[in-house]
């Protein structure tokens, strides 16, 4: 349906089968079925920047470990344990890791590079209202969902045909961290059969958007609404397997540090690798806290298709303008962004 859309876009464009509207008469109220497709290059490099941020789990799981056997032996042994033991203990959890998870768990940098590389293009479903009151047209778009492309090399070759990871606004408003895309409103003015589009404001959370696309291409089959990166992270690590790998035979890891029997069972490092691999995720998953906010202006060509005195549809879409970061620590970017949109009355297609 998407590539129909553009496609008969470009024909109306065209002036082949649509007359364009002289007579201010043509009434434009009424609701639309719009897309935007939104060009936010200046962001790229964002996701892959924080690929560095992402410790490798093993040092996190042996962190928490060594940390249980201080508390239980006190710090003296605790710290005997670590110079001594600490070296093979990072070595077998490594081990495991490496053999039995999924790659992308010792390093995400290939995985974020491909979510930063999507966000280049996110194309927004929109339900448009606009209410005309003489040259002056007020509108209010409501977000329904955003699609962005699944291979990024078949969008920039040009294809015909490219395959698109669809996300409602519900799904990514039922998101372990949620999505918020909330209604725009705006004004515009008329020229004849042009809709001058003034002040437009888009705001969302940037980060949000491309953790939710980490966590849902992480896994193995298709999209799954409600699954976080920390459930992914988790499932994929499966600590009840590492702990019995570290534990043995024995069900429980045991060391003689300096004639003291060192001994954790086997729901303490169950405990220690979860405890370990929560904390390393919640920190990571901070960062993704990047909200965006684009203040953008353009204008639409108005096409009345049938001559029955109504607008049917909106073609030759575009805003340009300015888009804002917000980054951690107080720290923000800024860049240009622009726009191309279609829109169809309700009912027509």
């Amino acid at each position: 349906m998407r590539l129909y859309i553009f496609a008969l876009a470009a024909l109306l464009s065209s002036g082949c089968t649509a007359m364009n509207v002289h007579d201010a008469s043509q009434t434009v109220d009424g609701t639309y079925d719009a897309e935007t497709r939104y060009d936010m290059a200046a962001f790229q490099g964002i996701f892959s920047g924080l690929a560095g941020q992402w410790r490798e789990p093993d040092t996190a799981i042996t962190e928490a470990i060594q940390a249980q056997v201080r508390t239980n032996y006190g710090q003296t042994v605790g710290n005997a344990f670590v110079q001594f033991y600490g070296a093979q203990l990072k070595q077998d959890v490594r081990g495991y890791l490496s053999s039995e998870t999924p790659g992308w768990v010792m390093g995400l940098s290939g995985k974020l590079e491909q979510v930063d590389t999507q966000m280049k293009t996110i194309d927004m479903q929109t339900t448009m209202l606009l209410v005309e009151n003489d040259t002056t047209i007020s509108a209010t778009q409501i977000f329904n969902g955003i699609a962005v492309f699944r291979d990024p090399d078949c969008r920039d070759s040009g294809a015909i045909v490219c395959d698109q990871m669809e996300i409602s606004g519900q799904s990514l408003l039922d998101s372990e961290y949620p999505v918020e895309i909330l209604s725009a409103d705006y004004e515009a003015e008329r020229q004849n059969d042009t809709m001058n589009i003034g002040a437009a404001s888009v705001d969302l959370n940037y980060g949000r958007l491309g953790l939710y696309l980490l966590a849902n291409q992480i896994l193995p089959d298709e999209p799954t609404d409600k699954v976080g990166f920390r459930d992914v992270v988790m499932g994929a690590i499966n600590c009840r397997g590492l702990a019995g790998r570290l534990a043995g035979d024995n069900g429980s890891l045991g060391v003689n540090v300096g004639g003291v029997e060192v001994g954790l069972s086997l729901n303490d490092l169950i405990g220690n690798c979860q405890d370990g691999v929560f904390g390393q995720v919640n920190g990571f998953v901070d960062r993704f806290n990047v909200p965006l906010g684009m203040a953008m202006a353009g204008s639409a060509r108005l096409v009345d298709t049938n001559r029955d005195g109504a607008i049917d549809q909106l073609t030759d879409g575009a805003m340009s303008g300015d888009m804002n970061l917000s980054i951690l620590a107080g720290q923000s970017a800024q860049g240009p962004v622009d726009a191309q949109f279609v829109g169809f009355r309700v009912g027509d297609l």
